[in-house]
């Protein structure tokens, strides 16, 4: 079996991104434990404590709870998506979701939605990725 070849810090920083860029525009990220272990090669609980020491908040989900297959790190931004929500609330509620940050966090973590999906608009806005 072929080793894992060494990510130069650049490499490793791209692959990180999903979580590094967190903040008031991009209220979640995540990445699949998978990844951050056999790729990155960082501990997941390392990327977390640097998640916390930026002032976000973590969730890591193991695989028998996640609809990612190695289970994922989630990181967010407890306020920013706790605006998106409120902001939101009415399609939130439309779309079966949580108004609270950390059990819309656990929620969009443990069911994967279709495409066409009334909750993918706002789970879209949530990972940054359009207003």
């Amino acid at each position: 079996m072929a080793a894992t070849p060494e990510l130069s810090e650049d490499e490793r920083n791209a692959l990180l991104r999903s979580l590094t860029e967190v903040g008031p525009s991009k209220p979640v990220g995540y990445l699949p434990l998978n990844t951050i272990e056999n790729i990155a090669q960082l501990d997941p609980e390392t990327v977390a404590a640097a998640a916390h020491a930026r002032g976000l908040a973590t969730e890591q989900f193991g695989p028998s709870v996640c609809c990612i297959k190695s289970g994922a790190l989630y990181v967010y931004h407890r306020e920013a998506l706790a605006a998106l929500l409120r902001a939101n609330a009415e399609a939130v509620h439309a779309a079966g979701l949580p108004l609270e940050p950390g059990n819309f966090v656990a929620h969009i973590a443990s069911v994967w939605f279709e495409q066409n999906h009334p909750a993918r608009p706002i789970i879209a806005i949530a990972f940054g990725e359009g207003a």
